[in-house]
């Protein structure tokens, strides 16, 4: 664990989901313990105007009705307490609102005004969240959670968790939402409605990051590593970049505000385009069994991307409103957590249930290992050094009475020392073929492919593809990923009756991906033997 600590991108990972987490709490905590009118700007439509913003009741009692356009409050103009909201501290403000606030309200074409003393936040509207966005929130986020916990060095694992945090704080804020007031009273909830709203830019980047590395690393990222940071800077400069144009549009501060939205839903479309082109070439790259283990997550995120851009961010960006509910495409969403938690269970592709069992089979491994060149140690090499050394002894005391059979002895000797030397360095090569060691993997499997292509005049063309260079890998990785590429060649060479057969070599989630791929027969129901 020490050094999965030590890991920067370990570090920065966990920072930011807990700082998105962080965030929905104190959004939750400042609403429960704020004052409140008992209404709020719906966040589903937006609707800000030049003259005022339109609100609904939050609790029965409320003042308020929905389709009311708050235009003041307390004879402040609104436009003059969102300037202030996101005005320099060290400029001048209005005066806070006290604890009761008369507010102008239009209200069916004629203008109403009437006081309305702050309340505590009706604890009840919360049993109002939708129950599909509270699904996909709650599945996402404890799966991330459970399965980061299980693997911490996973990197894909992490980033579940970042994105189920970053969407935890998004939904958070804008099912709470705000209030009218939230504009005239000290405090920081303006902030961290807008800090939210960075976080829902962080959640899609981070399913664009995933897609780029699982289940098999994109080789434009293999080759430039450094493109990962621009998956989550490019879409914020956008927004930040889009949010300055919307505000040096000209108009008031409130039909700045109204912008906003068109610029999220440009924003959000555009990394929604970018999830499905990343699941598609994500879904290509990936071959054999994997790619049955991943299709129905690659699908029902498809699904999940086109509806969320065809019903909530496109129409936004349109006509300023959604064609359905938040909570609706929640619902079209949701399969996709449910189809990734049933891929953890039945296809254990990020291999959580398997953990306990390879290090039980390592374990035995490495005890196998030593109890065979325990037996190869004592009874081989060491009788063949015995034998050497009782010549060795009869050759010293027949020197001098008959150095002819002294002669023969050492002969005899030289020939076991011979043997012995063999035999040790059979067994270093047993440990880790020496090819690996002057050649490297992708240099011994080559090695390896040459040699078979040679050996049989109808051998299949091998290909030993890396599409990047490969780091440092652990010698246990090595010697495992030689050995199998090994003996699936043979397999190939000897009954697939293939013309064409290809190794690729690259590294996924933390780990390297070894495929062996040809055009050959299969096994047609035959014995599956007892290779390696």
């Amino acid at each position: 664990m020490r050094d999965v600590v030590r890991d920067h991108s370990w570090a920065l990972t966990i920072a930011a989901g807990g700082t998105a987490m962080l965030l929905a709490v104190a959004i939750l905590f400042l609403r429960l313990t704020g004052p409140t009118e008992l209404a709020v700007i719906p966040t589903q439509t937006w609707p800000w105007a030049s003259h005022g913003v339109g609100v609904e009741p939050t609790a029965v009692g409320s003042r308020f009705r929905v389709g009311d356009v708050v235009v003041a409050m307390d004879g402040t103009p609104m436009e003059t307490w969102v300037e202030s909201a996101i005005r320099p501290p060290w400029e001048a403000h209005p005066a806070p609102l006290g604890n009761t606030v008369r507010f102008d309200v239009v209200r069916d074409g004629s203008m109403v005004s009437f006081d309305v003393p702050l309340t505590g936040f009706p604890v009840a509207r919360l049993g109002g969240v939708p129950l599909g966005l509270a699904a996909f929130g709650a599945s996402v986020l404890v799966l991330g959670v459970v399965l980061m916990l299980r693997r911490p060095r996973s990197t894909v694992l992490r980033l579940l968790f970042l994105a189920g945090a970053a969407n935890l704080a998004d939904v958070v804020a804008w099912e709470v939402g705000l209030q009218p007031t939230d504009f005239g009273l000290p405090g920081p909830m303006i902030l961290a409605f807008a800090a939210a709203s960075l976080f829902n830019v962080v959640f899609w980047s981070t399913i664009v990051h995933i897609l780029a590395i699982y289940p098999v690393r994109s080789p434009l990222v293999a080759r430039q590593p450094g493109l990962v940071a621009w998956f989550y800077a490019a879409p914020l400069v956008a927004l930040l970049g889009l949010a300055a144009i919307a505000y040096l549009a000209g108009g008031t501060a409130l039909d700045r505000v109204d912008r906003l939205a068109a610029v999220m839903g440009l924003v959000g479309s555009g990394m929604l385009v970018a999830i499905l082109a990343a699941t598609v070439a994500g879904y290509r790259r990936t071959a054999g069994i994997r790619r049955r283990q991943v299709r129905w997550i690659a699908l029902t995120l498809s699904f999940a991307a086109v509806a969320t851009l065809a019903l909530l961010t496109l129409p936004i960006v349109l006509t300023g409103e959604p064609l359905v509910a938040r909570s609706t495409v929640s619902f079209l969403v949701l399969p996709v957590p449910i189809a990734v938690a049933i891929a953890v269970v039945r296809d254990r592709i990020f291999q959580v249930g398997l953990l306990s069992r390879s290090r039980e089979q390592i374990v035995a491994a490495r005890e196998e290992e030593r109890l065979r060149l325990r037996r190869e140690l004592h009874d081989g090499l060491a009788p063949t050094l015995a034998g050497v050394g009782i010549k060795l002894d009869l050759a010293l005391q027949s020197a001098r009475d008959d150095p002819e059979y002294a002669a023969a002895l050492v002969e005899e000797a030289r020939t076991g020392v011979r043997a012995a030397v063999t035999d040790i360095r059979r067994m270093a090569r047993d440990l880790r073929p020496p090819a690996l060691d002057a050649l490297g993997l992708e240099g011994a499997l080559r090695e390896q492919a040459a040699g078979l292509a040679s050996q049989a005049g109808d051998a299949p063309v091998i290909i030993v593809d890396v599409p990047a260079p490969l780091p440092n890998l652990p010698p246990a990785v090595e010697v495992a990923a030689y050995r199998i590429a090994v003996e699936a060649l043979l397999n190939v060479v000897r009954h697939a009756a293939a013309s064409h057969c290809e190794v690729r070599l690259a590294i996924g989630d933390d780990q390297l991906e070894v495929d062996i791929i040809d055009d050959g027969r299969g096994l047609e129901g035959g014995s599956t033997g007892v290779g390696t």
